[in-house]
């Protein structure tokens, strides 16, 4: 799970766990745990805002290298491809129908 989390937080650059929980199919609180824990080894940092964003550590010693190993990762995997180009990255407008 730890190498899948890493893979989907290096696509999606800045994330939720919540959204990773999702994407994942894992809970919510195995997220948690596992963040913790990689937030620990320095990989991720993450910021409290109105909820817990996630994105890999820019001062991990190697982050260059780390993030480039990971998305390379990722391009053998086609679900990492469908989550990136099927994000949304801004707010649906108000009455527009779903």
């Amino acid at each position: 799970m730890r190498t899948a989390l890493l893979m989907l937080v290096a696509v999606l650059e800045q994330t939720y766990p919540a959204e990773i929980s999702r994407y994942l199919g894992s809970t919510i609180p195995a997220v948690q745990r596992t963040l913790d824990k990689l937030e620990d080894e320095g990989l991720v940092a993450t910021r409290q805002l109105t909820v817990r964003n996630v994105r890999l550590n820019p001062n991990y010693p190697a982050f260059r290298e780390l993030r480039a190993l990971l998305l390379r990762l990722a391009e053998g995997y086609v679900q990492y491809q469908i989550v990136k180009e099927s994000r949304r990255t801004r707010p649906r407008r108000r009455d527009k129908p779903l």
